[in-house]
C-alpha cells in the first residue's frame, strides 16, 4: 500500500482491519459519553471569576500531574473536532488545566466565541451557579 494518499489509505486500513474499526467506534462512543458527563461537572465547579483572576504558582508534582491530564484532555478535544463530542469545550477545559504564560490569552480567545461562552454559562445556570465573568 502506497502511503500519502490520505482518505483512500484510511478507508483501506479500516476495511481491511475490522477490529480497528470496532476499536475506533468504541473509543469514539466512550469519548462522547465521557465529555457529556465530565464537561458540565468541571464547568460548574470552576469559580465564577476563574477566567479573570490571576494565576498562582503550583507545587511541582501537582503541576506535572495536571499537565499530563491536560494533555490527554486536549488530545481528546482535538479528536472530537472530527468525532462526536464537544471538541472546543473539551480543549478549553484541557487548556484550563495547564499553567503556561499564554494560557489566559488562549482562554480569552476561545471565550470570545459567543457560542462557547453561551454554552458554558448555560451549563452553569442549569446547575444554579452564576455565569462566568469575562
Amino acid at each position: 500500500m502506497a502511503y500519502g494518499q490520505g482518505v483512500p489509505d484510511l478507508i483501506h486500513l479500516l476495511t481491511s482491519n475490522p477490529h480497528l474499526w470496532l476499536t475506533a467506534t468504541i473509543v469514539s462512543v466512550v469519548l462522547f459519553i465521557g465529555t457529556l458527563v465530565a464537561i458540565p461537572i468541571v464547568c460548574v465547579r470552576l469559580p465564577t471569576d476563574y477566567f479573570i483572576r490571576p494565576m498562582h504558582p503550583q507545587v511541582p508534582w501537582r503541576m506535572a500531574v495536571r499537565t499530563a491530564i491536560a494533555g490527554v484532555v486536549i488530545l481528546m478535544g482535538v479528536a472530537m473536532l472530527v468525532l462526536p463530542g464537544q471538541g472546543i469545550l473539551t480543549i478549553l477545559i484541557g487548556v484550563s488545566l495547564l499553567d503556561f504564560p499564554a494560557k489566559r490569552a488562549w482562554q480569552r480567545r476561545l471565550l470570545q466565541r459567543p457560542s462557547v461562552l453561551r454554552a458554558l454559562n448555560a451549563m452553569r445556570v442549569r446547575a444554579g451557579k452564576p455565569p462566568f465573568r469575562t
